[in-house]
């Protein structure tokens, strides 16, 4: 029997990307990269390669059912578990894996964010697939690494405690959130810290044990989650679901490392959260400027990246170092290189010019 399967988490703001990802359409639903596909079908297109499609989950925000349902038609609609409230990772993934546990107690999860690039997708398959064979034996859990390329401050870096061998797992040490640029850098250079991709595998039973800390409140009610129907199941987590704290999986299982494996990976990758992320990955011209899917006329410009709404051009003369990116009723220019100012300018305009800015 088959027992691993995948869930796809598939219900953030991705408010560092604004104002081309909005409240109403934020980034996994979008196609960022001009290939055709939003990241959220390119996603699922990844593993329904190598995984049962009637194995594949989406989780998300109540608000983005009829996006996923059109951007995925081929997914059973008992297949998207909708949040009633956005509270971060660590309430998404128990309440999928508690989902998926009491239909197969031998279940081996792998939860992915909607939002990644991955270039060497057959090497992909195979580090899933290596993570996947070790938790089925092991109760452990394990996230996938990366060798970090430059000390970049929007991701977290994961420490091994050992160097494994070519293909092999590594107990994890330490982590550390979005480090300042001198940590980074040191952390890259030391060849003792992998990136972060988001990516977990673990089996059904191990991570059951940890769901009064991924979502405590629901706990005392856990026994009524049993046996229920589609309906009655979305009434559940729509009764209880709402009380419990904003806390993602890093807070619960990377920041204590305990009985936490990393994966050293090598299949590419790039998470599509930022600004900076989405021009390392974009093609640019002999001066470092990425226009992503727009038609532009640039003179005396370095190093900028430009995204505008179908059917626009952006003629731009003298400016480096920048973001140019309109969508909607929002055009924002701004400096690169802090992927957090972006989400606090969001929040400014939502503040001081309306929500339908945000």
């Amino acid at each position: 029997m088959d027992n691993n399967y995948c869930v796809i988490l598939a219900g953030g703001a991705g408010r560092r990307l604004w104002p081309v990802s909005r409240e109403e359409m934020p980034k996994q639903f979008l196609d960022l990269t001009g290939m055709g596909e939003t990241m959220l079908q390119a996603t699922y297109r990844r593993f329904v390669k190598f995984m049962d499609p009637m194995h594949i989950y989406v989780s998300t925000n109540v608000k983005y059912i009829d996006i996923v349902e059109r951007q995925l038609p081929e997914l059973p609609r008992r297949h998207i578990l909708a949040e009633p409230v956005r509270l971060g990772t660590a309430p998404a993934v128990a309440w999928a894996n508690s989902h998926i546990a009491y239909k197969d107690p031998d279940a081996c999860i792998v939860f992915t964010p909607a939002d990644q690039y991955i270039t060497r997708t057959d090497e992909f398959e195979k580090n899933i697939r290596r993570s996947l064979e070790f938790v089925s034996t092991h109760d452990m859990i394990v996230v996938m690494g990366v060798k970090p390329v430059v000390p970049a401050t929007e991701y977290g870096y994961i420490q091994m405690a050992e160097q494994p061998a070519e293909g092999g797992l590594s107990p994890v040490k330490s982590f550390t959130e979005k480090p300042d640029a001198s940590f980074a850098r040191m952390f890259m250079e030391s060849g003792e810290f992998l990136w972060n991709t988001g990516l977990y595998i673990w089996n059904a039973r191990t991570v059951q044990g940890y769901v009064a800390e991924l979502i405590p409140n629901i706990l005392p009610h856990l026994g009524e989650f049993v046996n229920l129907s589609r309906e009655e199941e979305q009434a559940f987590v729509q009764k209880y679901y709402p009380s419990n704290l904003y806390l993602s999986i890093e807070q619960v299982f990377l920041e204590r490392t305990q009985n936490v494996y990393v994966e050293s990976c090598t299949f590419g990758w790039a998470d599509m959260g930022t600004w900076e992320s989405l021009h390392g990955i974009s093609p640019k011209d002999n001066d470092g400027n990425a226009a992503v899917a727009t038609r532009t006329i640039l003179h005396d410009c370095k190093d900028n990246i430009i995204k505008l709404a179908d059917g626009r051009a952006a003629i731009i003369e003298g400016l480096d170092n920048c973001i140019v990116a309109e969508q909607g009723n929002v055009l924002v220019i701004c400096r690169r290189g802090d992927a957090t100012r972006v989400k606090l300018l969001s929040g400014e305009a939502e503040m001081k010019l309306g929500e339908q800015y945000n």
